[in-house]
């Protein structure tokens, strides 16, 4: 049977501060409205996660670079989130950290999700940590993203993915296909779930407003972004 020890959640956090944020996106739209975007994109992707807590047991945290960055990230999320300030400098190497402190107050396992996926849902993540605990300790779980790196990672062992985030092109086409090529090496079994999308350039914003148009995800505060851009319009 599956073991009911919390897993830690970390979401993975940067200030949406204008000049900064988004900046691809930026480049398109203007780096206030990016960083609008930006601000409610982490609002709903803590939302899901709160919304997986109720599904499963996680004991989450929010690991937010820069380390000036705690006062507006804590009013961004709001209660019920511990701030840690997390940069190694890598952004591998942050990542291990991160699972590694989360592995060491949490039986169950570790996961880690980035905050550029505001259609996730708190399903999404509950399906994550319940195959985590379906597995073993050489078990990964993985939600890609469509540009051929991944939003989420969950391990059972440090030990088992340390490989995992050896130096990498980071933020590239080919992140996702490395790292199951190293699981695969390492002998590691991956769980694959369904893929979600980055919101990073301008075609990303064409089909999220497409997405929130026609379908019935929430992403409530990505909603009311956009709607406030478009009255803003002259």
């Amino acid at each position: 049977m599956p073991s009911e020890a919390p897993i830690g959640f970390g979401l993975m956090c940067k200030p949406p501060r204008p000049g900064t944020a988004k900046t691809r996106l930026a480049a398109a739209i203007g780096s206030d409205r990016a960083a609008r975007l930006a601000r409610a994109f982490l609002k709903d992707c803590a939302a899901a996660a709160v919304a997986a807590a109720r599904l499963q047991r996680l004991d989450r945290a929010a690991f937010f670079r820069p380390a000036d960055a705690a006062t507006e990230i804590g009013a961004i999320l709001g209660p019920g989130w511990p701030l840690e300030f997390a940069d190694t400098g890598d952004l591998g190497a942050t990542m291990q950290d991160v699972l590694a402190r989360l592995l060491q107050r949490c039986q169950g396992g570790a996961i880690i999700m980035g905050a550029d996926v505001p259609l996730i849902t708190g399903e999404a993540i509950a399906a994550a940590a319940r195959s985590l605990r379906e597995g073993n300790d050489r078990r990964i779980v993985l939600i890609p993203s469509v540009d051929g790196g991944y939003c989420l990672i969950g391990v059972r062992s440090l030990e088992a993915a340390a490989s995992l985030f050896a130096p990498m092109p980071w933020s590239t086409s080919g992140v996702l296909r490395e790292t199951l090529s190293r699981a695969d090496a390492a002998g590691l079994t991956v769980q694959m779930l369904p893929p979600q999308r980055d919101i990073d350039e301008a075609a990303d914003l064409d089909w999220l407003r497409a997405s929130l148009a026609s379908g019935d995800a929430a992403a409530a505060f990505t909603r009311a972004a956009l709607a406030g851009m478009a009255e803003a319009r002259p």
